[in-house]
């Protein structure tokens, strides 16, 4: 056991290696290009009981930079006052629009068009799920491009005008934007976004999580195109690419399916496609405020995570290319999940029964050094990509990410171990995470970009 953990650590500084050099020398910022073509995009929003958050979500949609776009609300069966918003803040009527029926999902009730604003749609069914309900979209959708956003997210206003810039690259095929925290952003007197590292430290903590996340992981993982998963709360995708995939899989692990189904695609077709990572475009999202909440959505994260494993395990290296087997397999499952588990054999080993304690004292001063470069890295490319963090926040905030490695850091090592276990027994189900319809900037948060 032990010399499998010093293997285990060998690949981790390997890949740790990569996740600190990539990004900082291969990381290019795109130039908006106003002057391109309009790709058609439907906007899919799945809500179920999103009362509290969908007029945040709508309002942002009305500051954005762009013309040629819908947006489709699916009112997945909640058992709130959803509807009923929706109808209030859009002055809903029928609308004749038929669907394609390539993909299948629960009855439709009923199809709306908002009087108020002629570009968004509604579509009320039957509870399915999330995947159920971006299927119906996806069907109803009359664009070539597709997105999926959360309810509780709010778009920049030139998040979709990115979106379509990367498409005219005709190697893509799909594509994750950069995910920020709402919590995290503030309107000063102009209206403009001013991004404050504030809040309780768990807040802090997920800020840290997503910078690091995107700027780092998400950009190496793109640089050798091995996406694997592109965020639930801002994807996009070719229409036809979804439906000859045949759609989102009705699972807790959704997002990162819909990534691995079109990767197999790519292979099976000796396509020379991509999916990648879009630092430019940006939307908000809330994230858990408390720990009960945190620990429900970390839970299901790494249900979906052992769930994709299962799955798609036994054809890694018949199905996918190999940049994608190695980040899926090595740094997704050996040092993401297994990691965690040998990591506290190894760990209880050395303190009960005494081992090379030296050894582990400079395996955790490397992986703190390696840790801080990140870090660094991600915070000078949060900026490169255009955050407005003040200086005195940046320093905070690498102060902040060195106490968090024994705090929170440990946190999602214990998560990692129990969400694997109780992906077996699911006696809570996949768990749903409370929203509070965050307020941090209080009217349109597209309306004060840049």
């Amino acid at each position: 056991m032990q010399y499998f953990f010093y293997g285990l650590a060998g690949v981790f500084l390997v890949f740790q290696t990569l996740y600190t050099f990539i990004p900082l020398l291969c990381s290019k910022v795109k130039k908006l290009n106003p002057d391109l073509a309009e790709k058609s995009i439907s906007v899919l929003v799945p809500a179920y009981n999103e009362e509290l958050t969908i007029r945040n979500c709508i309002d942002a949609m009305a500051g954005l930079h762009y013309s040629n776009y819908e947006i489709m609300i699916i009112n997945d069966g909640s058992k709130d006052g959803t509807l009923s918003a929706l109808d209030e803040l859009l002055d809903l009527e029928p609308d004749a629009r038929m669907a394609d029926r390539k993909l299948t999902y629960k009855p439709i009730k009923g199809f709306y068009r908002s009087s108020r604003y002629r570009h968004i749609y509604v579509i009320d069914k039957v509870n399915g799920g999330k995947a159920d309900s971006l299927n119906a979209g996806i069907d109803y959708a009359a664009s070539d491009i597709v997105i999926t956003l959360d309810a509780d997210s709010m778009l920049e206003a030139d998040s979709l005008m990115y979106v379509n810039q990367y498409f005219h690259d005709d190697d893509i095929i799909a594509l994750g934007g950069t995910v920020k925290i709402v919590q995290g952003a503030v309107r000063d007197k102009n209206g403009a976004i001013v991004e404050k590292f504030r809040g309780r430290g768990l807040i802090k903590s997920q800020i840290i999580n997503y910078t690091h996340g995107f700027y780092v992981r998400k950009l190496t993982q793109s640089y050798f195109n091995s996406i694997v998963v592109i965020s639930g709360a801002f994807g996009a995708f070719y229409k036809d690419v979804l439906v000859l995939v045949n759609g989102f899989r009705s699972t807790v692990g959704e997002d990162i399916d819909i990534t691995l189904k079109i990767h197999e695609y790519i292979k099976a077709n000796q396509l020379k496609k991509k999916l990648v990572y879009a630092p430019e475009a940006v939307c908000y999202t809330e994230c858990p405020e408390n720990l009960q909440n945190f620990y429900k959505q970390r839970i299901r994260w790494q249900k979906a995570f052992i769930d994709c494993i299962l799955i798609y395990w036994s054809r890694l290296s018949r199905k996918f290319s190999v940049s994608v087997s190695l980040f899926f397999a090595i740094d997704g499952f050996m040092l993401g999940t297994l990691s965690a588990f040998t990591t506290i054999f190894y760990l209880g080993q050395t303190l009960i029964v005494g081992g090379n304690i030296l050894h582990a004292i400079i395996f955790l001063l490397m992986s703190v050094l390696l840790n801080a470069a990140q870090i660094i890295i991600a915070l000078y490319l949060c900026r490169k990509y255009g955050s407005t963090y003040t200086f005195s926040d940046y320093v905070k905030m690498f102060l902040f990410s060195q106490v968090e490695l024994l705090t929170y850091r440990n946190l999602l090592l214990y998560i990692n171990i129990a969400g694997t276990f109780k992906y077996f027994d699911n006696d809570e189900g996949w768990g749903f995470v409370e929203r509070k319809g965050v307020a941090a900037i209080s009217q349109n948060i597209a309306a004060g970009s840049n």
